[in-house]
């Protein structure tokens, strides 16, 4: 490192304190002016920059940590030092930042008889050092897996130290009578339909007989029981009665996917002595073999898909200790039979409850849930980033799911992480596959939530495992991957773990191994043009890393009314929505030009109320969105109260808060919140609002909220859109736009207000790292073509001089469709076709050309076109790249494919190259490795579908 690079990144290193605005004062950047740079769009683009802009410089060159990074899929622990070093050369060489080491399960197809490695084995711990000194030496990142698949566990694991489930089976019986049943067959009966681990212990837990409906509540009559007996009888009493089996399951659940050494039975998270049992074993047998080397930045824990699990062997008089009573007469109650994920299985005969005792079991359900999150959050989830921090490194979780908090679990992460999925769709009519995103947000329905979190916990990263994929794995385009990510960036993710790079010798067939995800490969045909998303995706990370996001609403769930009458959701594919329109609102409010975080009851009351804001640590919110919610703790009623009397809005959407979760005191602190609510309607009738719920329109919707309460949008759109989102970011003397539209057809042209922004508006080019000024005006139209976005920075500072502006594109369009082509089809395994066509066309509508897969190449000699100096490819499925006689015109790989002739083209040969996917080709295969993820879908659009036009 010379000197120069060496003050930079001293510079860089003094930039920003973690999730803090930009600090003021930094020391100049000798920076030497660059000359205008021609870029892959035949744009004029000014490159010279403020040499005291640190911000534009991370910008411009961001560090490996803005990078994306890759799940890298170790597949049956099959490894080499020599294949482990070659997949780091092709990660580095497509601009990855990062991997997370992620040992799993052999996914099947030809293992080359490598035998697999045991996790924590001398020669795997070898692999780890290879891979951690590999990636040292070539600037990556690394992270690693706790265990191996999900939720972690290992066949060494017994007795308590396993999941556990308290569950159970009900049946109507009549009386008066002898009953006699089979143990065997409750057991059976209570199993729960999960990824069951065969190695099982089930037991009979309690018995007890209930009433057939109950308006007031009473306690179940428990039954003695002879626990070494294979046969149970039961007196029943005279009528009909609910006989209830309790069953506790302990190492009910396998590990998902796990390799050799972590496979077996899932860890119990609410043991805490099991929790750091399990973890010392990894941390005593790996982390002492790697001295000398960097280590890994944070220790990663995948899905907490726990499949219900909700007990451990104190967990009665935990209960007592935390809610102040017994909670065993209630268990039948709410207790269920456990389906996939820990669903409920409906169906069975249990007590209809009414009046007084639905209430009674309701809020003990309440109890219950909050009760079970409570345990994990204090025996699992601190304990787990404690180990983590004790030896160096940070904690990485995706911390959601039926046992936890989605906000409130991840505030104990130092690197919260969420989810962004691909979904695939087939169209009936004609067998063709298509993903909307407009009207299906990959974001998951934790995004929000994780992001808020960690605004509230001022921490800096909101790491996503990103572009997901069970549905379209080969279908993928770059494009596609481009709109996911901007939608992920949307939802308030700034880094990203993508899904993922699997480990696969080159000698493997075709596709190779494929555990899961996005096919990140170099066999993958746009392979080589991935870098240019990496680029571009680097740059938008390292803005949003160091920069504060910004938000001026504040959206409260009814999280409370939810689990009282529901419990929790296996998030984030919750099987209720409560409301149907719960996820949808934070997107139409930022559609409309404002923004919103996430709170929850915590929150609200730990923070300050002055000046017309809720105030928790940099966050402050003038208004306080409540999403039908009837049930508050008092505390949280007494935090609005404060809110609205220092002038905040408070908006209640179709419902008014009215009562308190829980059991105990329930009737006076019921009273505590209507009172409260009472007290602030009539004390400050002008901040309060109620207002309909939405029905189908959410965009229209939230433009009447915006209307009727008074809500001033600091963007303001003249045409909102669903296809088009934005967020804002706020640094020192910046304001920072990210707007996206995400529709894959439609292009938008708005004409965008700023009242509130200050400086003088540049765009910045997250492909280029270049940046230019617009028009000094507070409304600026902007062009979104389809799949493209755009940043816009108002700057305090003035730009130093700038060379050339882009060359403006073309709008009155008097188009010349070119006809008369020869296509050449250059397929992945050797083969080539050539083929005369009069126009260009979709070819998966061939029977005879559907199953291609490379690249595509047409050519055609032009005649006079000296009046034309654009070229319009049209719709293209794929990525396109343009030669005029042998002159490079650049690539295209989203938005429109929209070229300008460097001079004259007339008589001229012009070339055009399409880059496919290659899922037809594995689709047209039924014997591929690679089937099973295309199976089930039709055909997908691939190569230019035109009409191809100069301009």
């Amino acid at each position: 490192m010379n000197a120069s690079e060496k003050s930079f990144s001293s510079s860089r290193r003094k930039f920003i304190k973690s999730g803090m605005l930009l600090a003021a004062g930094i020391p100049a950047m000798n920076m030497m002016p660059m000359k205008a740079a021609v870029t892959n769009r035949n744009q004029v683009i000014p490159t010279t920059a403020s040499g005291d802009d640190a911000l534009f410089e991370l910008f411009r060159t961001p560090p490996a940590t803005a990078k994306p990074f890759v799940r890298w899929w170790w597949n049956g622990d099959k490894l080499s030092a020599k294949e482990i070093l070659r997949e780091l050369d092709v990660m580095k060489d497509a601009g990855i930042g990062g991997v997370e080491i992620n040992p799993i399960a052999f996914p099947g197809g030809d293992d080359l008889t490598i035998p697999s490695m045991q996790w924590l084995s001398p020669e795997w711990i070898e692999m780890v050092k290879v891979a951690l000194k590999g990636a040292e030496e070539r600037g990556i990142i690394c992270d690693i897996i706790v265990g191996s698949g999900w939720p972690f566990g290992a066949e060494v694991l017994t007795g308590d130290d396993r999941s556990q489930l308290l569950t159970l089976t009900s049946k109507k019986i009549s009386g008066p009578g002898k009953i006699t049943l089979k143990v065997e067959d409750i057991l059976n009966d209570a199993k729960p339909h999960v990824n069951a681990y065969k190695g099982a212990d089930n037991e009979l837990y309690a018995i007890a007989i209930a009433p057939v409906s109950m308006d007031k509540f009473k306690q179940p009559t428990w039954l003695p029981f002879d626990a070494k007996k294979d046969t149970l009888e039961i007196e029943a009493p005279q009528g009909e009665h609910i006989l209830y089996a309790l069953v506790k399951c302990t190492g009910f659940q396998a590990v998902i996917n796990g390799a050799p050494g972590a496979a077996g039975p899932v860890l119990n998270h609410y043991n805490k002595e099991a929790t750091e049992k399990f973890l010392n074993r990894m941390s005593d047998t790996l982390f002492p073999q790697l001295q000398g080397l960097k280590g890994f930045r944070a220790m990663f824990c995948d899905s907490m898909e726990l499949e219900g699990a909700n007990w451990c062997p104190d967990y009665l008089e935990e209960f007592k200790r935390r809610r102040g009573y017994d909670i065993k007469p209630y268990l039948p109650f709410i207790l269920f039979k456990v389906g996939g994920m820990g669903a409920k299985v409906e169906g069975g005969e249990i007590t209809q409850l009414t009046g007084e005792a639905k209430e009674a079991v309701d809020r003990a359900r309440y109890d219950f849930y909050t009760t079970c999150m409570s345990i994990i959050t204090d025996r699992f989830l601190i304990t787990y980033t404690k180990w983590c921090n004790q030896h160096g490194f940070k904690s990485r979780m995706q911390a959601y799911g039926n046992e936890f908090h989605p906000l409130e679990a991840s505030l104990p992460i130092d690197i919260p992480e969420c989810e962004t999925w691909i979904w695939g769709h087939t169209n009936k009519q004609d067998n063709s596959t298509y993903i909307d995103f407009v009207n299906n947000n990959p974001a998951t329905n934790v995004n929000k939530f994780v992001a808020s979190a960690v605004h509230l916990s001022g921490k800096k990263i909101v790491s996503c495992e990103e572009i997901t994929n069970t549905t379209y794995v080969f279908r993928t385009t770059l494009e596609q991957v481009k709109i996911c990510g901007d939608m992920s960036n949307l939802s308030g993710v700034n880094h990203s773990i993508l899904h993922g790079f699997n480990y696969t010798p080159l000698e493997v067939p075709f596709p190779g191994w494929i555990r899961y995800g996005t096919f990140f490969n170099e066999r993958n045909p746009w392979w080589p043009y991935f870098k240019q998303w990496s680029a571009y995706k680097a740059r938008l990370s390292s803005l949003l890393q160091e920069t504060e996001a910004f938000a001026d609403i504040a959206v409260l769930h009814p999280l409370a009314d939810m689990w009282t009458v529901h419990g929790p959701q296996r998030d984030p594919f919750p099987h209720l929505l409560y409301p149907p329109y719960q996820y949808k609102v934070w997107e139409a409010i930022h559609k409309n030009g404002n923004a919103c975080d996430y709170t929850c009851e915590s929150i609200i009351q730990k923070s300050k109320a002055e000046g017309g804001y809720l105030k928790y640590g940099n966050r402050k919110y003038n208004t306080l969105l409540l999403l039908e919610v009837e049930t508050l703790q008092p505390a949280t009623a007494k935090a609005l109260v404060k809110f609205v009397s220092a002038g905040g809005k408070l908006i209640f959407v179709a419902k008014e808060p009215y009562k308190s979760p829980g059991l105990v005191n329930h009737q006076k602190n019921d009273k505590a919140v209507a009172d409260a609510m009472a007290s602030i309607k009539k004390s400050f009738p002008q901040r309060i609002f109620t207002v309909e719920a939405p029905k189908d329109d959410l965009l229209g919707w939230f433009a009447g909220v915006q209307k009727q309460c008074g809500i001033k949008p600091y963007m303001e759109i003249d045409r909102p859109t669903g296809a088009v989102s934005q967020i804002r970011h706020c640094a020192a003397g910046k304001d920072i736009f990210f707007i996206a539209n995400s529709s894959q057809t439609e292009r938008y042209k708005l004409n965008l207000t700023f009242p509130e922004s200050k400086g003088n508006p540049q765009l910045w080019d997250a492909e280029t790292g270049h940046r230019k000024p617009l028009p000094a005006e507070k409304t600026l139209p902007v062009d979104l073509p389809p799949a493209t976005s755009r940043i816009i920075v108002f700057d305090q500072q003035p730009m130093r001089p700038l060379i050339g502006l882009a060359q403006s594109k073309p709008e009155k369009e008097n188009a010349l469709v070119l006809k008369g082509w020869t296509m050449r089809l250059e397929h992945l395994n050797g083969t080539t076709r050539t083929i005369e066509i009069d126009e260009p066309f979709d070819i998966s509508r061939d029977e005879k050309l559907r199953s291609f897969a490379g690249t595509i190449v047409y050519e055609k000699k032009l005649g006079n076109i000296s009046d034309y100096t654009w070229l319009d490819l049209g719709k293209v499925d794929g990525v396109s790249e343009v030669s005029v006689d042998g002159m490079d015109m650049g690539n295209r790989w989203y938005g429109r494919h929209l070229y300008a002739f460097l001079g004259d083209a007339s008589n001229k040969t012009l070339t055009i190259k399409v880059r496919t996917i290659v899922g037809n080709y594995i689709l047209a295969d039924p014997a591929n490795s690679g089937h099973h993820w295309v199976r089930g879908g039709g055909w997908t659009p691939v190569g230019i579908l035109g009409p191809v036009k100069l301009l």
